[in-house]
């Protein structure tokens, strides 16, 4: 009868934690809102609901720690349970990010100029990115982490190129380096989504095939 429960136990725990992955995309796609649309009471709703975000990470580690302690699983069922416990870590760390740009919004001036059409990919191609792993995560399919793990590097490369044109704008135009230097901040949590992205990245490779890779 053990292994039942606990099969039982991983479907409801990845069912939650790809619940919280919706969440957290969500997250930043509104955040991206407040950003394009200026729209500081949307950047509200984004920083209350990361209490609910927050919540779920704490309850998937706590379902997660209580199977393990009480039906002690091996082999690939403790593997299931602590990348679920690493995921959703991951998750609530990139809806910080999400918090963190709308608080950005925020401090905006009203009068910005028009909003970089580069920080709007950047964040379309985090999100892929997010869509892409928590698929991998369902369906535990390396090959598809790996892919995504790899699609970092175009976020490396819009950040580095992003933050040349703004400290270059800067440079040329120092009475609007405070649109620029929070240009700069959203740019720099975009690039930390991708990161964590690769870490989700890397722990469904450890629950499909037992390797620990880093990417890093």
């Amino acid at each position: 009868m053990l292994a039942p429960f606990i099969k039982k136990e991983e479907n409801l725990i990845r069912k939650k934690v790809l619940l919280m992955g919706h969440n957290t995309r969500e997250a930043i796609e509104s955040a991206m809102k407040c950003y394009q649309d200026q729209d500081t009471s949307l950047a509200d709703e984004v920083i209350n609901n990361d209490i609910s975000i927050n919540k779920q990470e704490v309850d998937i580690e706590a379902e997660c720690i209580k199977v393990i302690a009480t039906q002690q699983p091996v082999a690939q069922d403790l593997r299931e349970f602590l990348a679920d416990m690493n995921i959703a870590k991951e998750l609530e760390r990139i809806a910080d990010y999400a918090v963190a740009i709308s608080k950005i919004v925020q401090k905006l001036p009203n009068d910005d100029a028009e909003q970089e059409a580069g920080i709007v990919l950047m964040a379309e191609k985090c999100v892929s990115m997010l869509d892409e792993v928590l698929i991998a995560y369902a369906e535990q399919d390396a090959d598809k982490a790996n892919s995504v793990a790899l699609k970092d590097d175009d976020i490396d490369l819009l950040e580095h190129d992003l933050n040349d044109k703004f400290i270059r704008l800067m440079q040329q135009n120092p009475q609007n380096s405070v649109h620029y230097t929070y240009q700069l901040w959203i740019i720099r949590q975009l690039e930390r989504i991708g990161d964590r992205v690769t870490n989700i990245a890397e722990s469904v490779i450890f629950l499909a095939t037992g390797k620990l890779v880093n990417f890093d």
